[in-house]
């Protein structure tokens, strides 16, 4: 791999870095103001039990898909 290959994969990967910290922000926001709203009974506890555990689902996907871009981030160094 030549270094302006090598380059261009880092920024690519830093991207997604980028792009999984916006999600996973979206999804811890989402699963606190759930909680926070069902301390309140505003919705149907239902409702939001699907929203914490949609929030939780997501947020693991995105902790398994943050250790693989770290993997792939320093198998190029």
């Amino acid at each position: 791999m030549t270094p302006e290959e090598k380059q261009e994969v880092v920024h690519l990967i830093e991207a997604h870095e980028r792009t999984v910290a916006i999600c996973r922000a979206c999804a811890e926001t989402a699963r606190d103001l759930a909680w926070e709203v069902k301390r309140g009974s505003a919705p149907g506890a239902g409702a939001l039990r699907q929203t914490i555990e949609e929030s939780e689902r997501v947020l693991a996907d995105l902790g398994r898909l943050e250790i693989a871009i770290a993997e792939m981030k320093a198998a190029l160094w």
